[in-house]
């Protein structure tokens, strides 16, 4: 199995070389500018050229889901445990869940909390932060997870594959691993999910991974489209990122980032054969098992490489992003 994993760690698909331009010296001029102001560890806002060009990007990213004729759709940011429970989240990634909870509705303890509040200036005290209920929900740590169990116990159209969109707040604890716009732990990213066939779901995924590098060639981004396995499996799951590689069930498309000599993942492209259709019992017109593929674009990460590779100056820029931030700031 080692030896099968070396093997495909270098699978290339594609790759694109950009011509040039003036990037970031480092990441300091970027975090470090008015467009961007740091909340806490993980937790970025952005204003200015910088939320612009954010903006440009989720705007492209819809766009495609459309050219996919994909339906959009709206989820909370917040998932029953139950979600989470059923697709074996939690025997994956335990470690980038945030839970969500609350105090309980019981007067006398909301009470107490007033009051050791108003006598510690504002703050929380630790004996009232275990006042707090288990928790019974969790932030979204993925955009798509609430859409299959919508498509439960349902057989799909016999007319092609079920194509839906959905963009969403992500969250996923790094523990100190938060690192510029590369890596958060509140970020956002486009999904768009397919159902139906093996054949039907391949072929559309390799139309998206087309449609992604005609993208970047457009906007001359150094990037390549790589072989590649979830980063993080614990215990049981390891063995999964063998099956990863050598089914190809899954790709990245990794944007240079040049001051750093290192690539970041913006988007990724991945084919989940039966396993969520198998928890949900969705199955095609015919009876058979359906498959799904997902393909997620992390809007952040664009961000980050872009200006990476193009500088904050958006003279610099190619000239339809240029355009389109001056139209987005100039308002309607």
């Amino acid at each position: 199995m080692s030896t099968a994993q070396r093997a495909y760690q270098t699978k290339i698909l594609r790759e694109h070389v950009a011509s040039g331009g003036a990037g970031l010296a480092g990441d300091e001029a970027l975090m470090a500018s008015a467009d961007v102001h740091t909340l806490g560890a993980g937790l970025v806002a952005l204003r200015g050229n910088v939320l612009g060009l954010f903006r440009f990007f989720e705007h492209t990213f819809l766009r495609l889901a459309r050219r996919f004729r994909a339906e959009e759709r709206h989820y909370p940011v917040l998932l029953p445990l139950q979600t989470l429970e059923e697709v074996g989240y939690f025997s994956h990634f335990p470690q980038q869940v945030t839970f969500g909870s609350h105090f309980p509705e019981d007067l006398p303890i909301l009470e107490a909390v007033a009051r050791s509040v108003a006598a510690n200036k504002g703050r929380l005290a630790q004996e009232m932060r275990e006042r707090v209920e288990a928790a019974h929900h969790a932030l979204k740590p993925a955009v798509c997870l609430p859409c299959y169990g919508q498509f439960r116990g349902t057989r799909l159209p016999v007319d092609g594959a079920v194509r839906i969109t959905m963009q969403n707040h992500v969250f996923r604890h790094e523990g100190n691993r938060y690192d510029a716009l590369a890596r958060l732990w509140d970020f956002q990213v486009r999904d768009i999910v397919f159902l139906g066939s093996y054949q039907e779901v391949k072929a559309l995924r390799e139309e998206a991974m087309d449609a992604i590098m005609a993208l970047c060639e457009e906007l001359d981004l150094t990037a390549r489209l790589a072989l590649a396995n979830d980063p993080f499996f614990l215990g049981e799951s390891s063995h999964k990122i063998v099956y990863q590689r050598l089914g190809e069930v899954k790709y990245e498309l990794l944007l240079r980032i040049p001051h750093r000599e290192m690539d970041v993942a913006a988007a990724s492209f991945n084919l989940h054969r039966d396993f969520y259709a198998s928890v949900y019992d969705i199955r095609q017109h015919d009876g058979a098992v359906a498959e799904t593929a997902c393909m997620g674009f992390g809007i952040e990460r664009w961000v980050y490489g872009f200006l990476s590779q193009k500088g904050m100056d958006p003279t610099g820029w190619p000239e339809q992003v240029a355009a389109w931030v001056k139209s987005y700031a100039a308002g309607p």
